[in-house]
């Protein structure tokens, strides 16, 4: 399944002529106005479509974790990621995971989930005094005991063995699917509810964010990007409500890392290929950057945690998101009345 006639590869170490350039957006055919009625429908959950093209050049993967994590690799104390796993210059892996797994590891945080476990118990538990005050003790100890028995077994092997096995064994369910962003080709690739793989250029995407109440309680907010001609969507962060600035940065990144216009983010899982892009080796070797080749190698993470980083997400907060235009009403000429909000 794809859309678009874009080019779906290109020759190492350059780009394609439908790579995505924020200042030269092609014109793009109209939106189809789905109506009121299919905006409600399809859209409820939409809260705010984000702007294309102009940057606050503020990158969410700069936590400690993710500094600590390339520095183990980066020394070798660390677990190395696969080909097709790894984020690099030419592609940001998704969707890793089949759906099919993705249901039964749902299924398996219901049990493995203590709070979770607790509720089912109590079901159990109530299920089995129902029972013997109907039935009699003796009938509830034969039918009753099953579901306590049941939900006992299932989370203590949800909660350890299934556990320990998927962390020692990451690459049983987690593979390259051939999913995701890919730079030089401005192409996204995305697995659908049907289990097929849907494509079309990067620019045909409209960027929302969406509200989410979760099955405990907590609410949510999700960055997804919708095709505007076909309406699929694939997810692409999400955080909980009150960190819904985390989800302008996570677009200003994405953005930044598709526009061959720009140098690949600076961040630890990019720093190693920043040689390997063009633009982005180009862009160094003029001084650009103003920081050293293993910037992220050496940098120091006591520092970076107490001091650095918490500067860095002050600056996500603060920065004023919507002041920042939208060059792509300027492409799809009625992107403004057509789209789902």
């Amino acid at each position: 399944m794809s859309s678009g006639t874009a080019e779906s590869s290109a020759p190492e170490g350059s780009y394609s002529e439908a790579a995505f350039r924020a200042g030269s957006i092609p014109k793009q055919k109209l939106l189809e106005d789905p109506g009121r009625f299919a905006k409600a429908l399809e859209g409820g959950d939409l809260i705010e479509r984000l702007p294309w093209g102009h940057y606050a050049r503020l990158n969410i993967h700069e936590r400690p974790k993710y500094v600590r994590s390339y520095q183990e690799r980066h020394t070798g104390g660390g677990q190395s990621l696969e080909p097709g796993r790894a984020w690099t210059h030419e592609h940001k892996p998704k969707d890793l995971i089949k759906t099919r797994w993705q249901l039964v590891l749902m299924f398996a945080g219901a049990f493995a989930d203590y709070s979770m476990f607790c509720f089912w118990m109590f079901c159990a538990v109530v299920t089995f005094l129902a029972v013997a005050v109907q039935a009699g003790f003796v009938e509830a100890l034969v039918h009753g005991s099953f579901p306590i028995a049941g939900i006992a077994l299932l989370h203590l092997f949800f909660r350890y063995p299934f556990t320990w096995f998927l962390e020692s064994h990451p690459g049983f369910i987690v593979k390259d699917l051939g999913c995701g962003f890919f730079r030089p080709t401005g192409m996204v690739k995305f697995r659908t509810w049907r289990e097929e793989t849907f494509e079309a250029p990067f620019i045909e995407f409209d960027p929302y964010i969406s509200f989410h109440v979760q099955p405990k309680g907590p609410t949510s907010c999700k960055l997804q990007l919708r095709h505007r001609y076909t309406g699929w969507q694939t997810v692409v962060a999400s955080v909980h409500s009150t960190l819904k600035h985390e989800l302008y940065a996570h677009w200003d990144e994405l953005q930044r890392y598709m526009d061959v216009s720009q140098p690949l983010p600076d961040i630890p899982a990019l720093e190693p290929y920043r040689h390997l892009d063009p633009t982005t080796a180009e862009y160094d070797a003029a001084g650009k950057r103003g920081r050293p080749a293993d910037y992220w190698a050496t940098l120091d993470l006591d520092w970076w945690e107490k001091e650095g980083y918490p500067k860095h997400q002050q600056a996500i907060r603060d920065f004023p998101w919507d002041t920042l235009e939208d060059r792509m009403q300027y492409s799809v000429a009625n992107l403004n009345e057509a789209a789902m909000v």
